[in-house]
């Protein structure tokens, strides 16, 4: 796809992106559960698995504009509402699996103002589990410190959660082992287990940083 050939080379060029870990993930469907800094993150997580990958986006971006609608939409993005839940938006993700598609999921439910982790949703845990599929842990590291954040979260930068740097540090995007949703109990208790275990492999990912 052109749009992730530009998105490679600004990445690239531009950003200094180091990625480890590819080799985690693997043909078929699966998760890949990442921390959320910025909004040009789902874009990121694509750029660092080189494979195509669906993500949802808050309905609100879509009612922005017509072409921005059809551009996040070009990326494979899908709405979801964030007041509540949304059964419709994980019908749409356990479709994506069942066609053995690659979905990103953000567990912290929206951006992070400081860049520090904050409490994974079970979200991702009943997804993993009901549709019994992998969720491969993801870690950002560097970005909110970037001008790409910078640039894209203009809303953070107005309340001064964001700032442009002064040089570039360069983005780390690392993938993590696989957590298999068959070590988990089919019921609440295994939702939020499985989650628990993605998000202190993204934390121990972050310390390493």
């Amino acid at each position: 796809m052109a749009g992730y050939a530009l998105v490679y080379t600004f990445g690239q060029l531009a950003l200094k992106v180091r990625v480890t870990g590819r080799d985690k993930l693997f043909p078929g469907p699966q998760i890949l559960a990442s921390n959320h800094t910025s909004n040009f993150d789902p874009l990121l997580v694509g750029l660092g698995a080189r494979r195509e990958i669906h993500f949802l986006a808050k309905d609100s971006l879509f009612a922005a504009s017509r072409f921005f609608a059809w551009l996040i939409h070009t990326y494979n993005a899908w709405p979801v509402r964030r007041d509540g839940g949304d059964p419709a938006a994980m019908k749409r993700c356990s479709w994506l699996l069942d066609k053995r598609q690659t979905i990103v999921l953000f567990p912290e439910g929206t951006r992070s103002r400081t860049g520090d982790l904050t409490p994974f949703k079970p979200g991702i845990g009943m997804l993993a589990i009901t549709n019994r599929v992998p969720v491969v842990p993801v870690h950002l590291g560097g970005v909110s410190r970037s001008i790409v954040a910078y640039l894209t979260d203009r809303d953070f930068v107005k309340r001064g959660y964001r700032t442009k740097p002064k040089r570039n540090l360069g983005i780390h995007i690392a993938f993590a082992d696989p957590v298999y949703p068959r070590d988990f109990t089919p019921d609440r208790q295994g939702y939020i287990d499985l989650t628990h275990e993605v998000e202190q492999r993204v934390r121990r990912m972050a310390a390493g940083e």
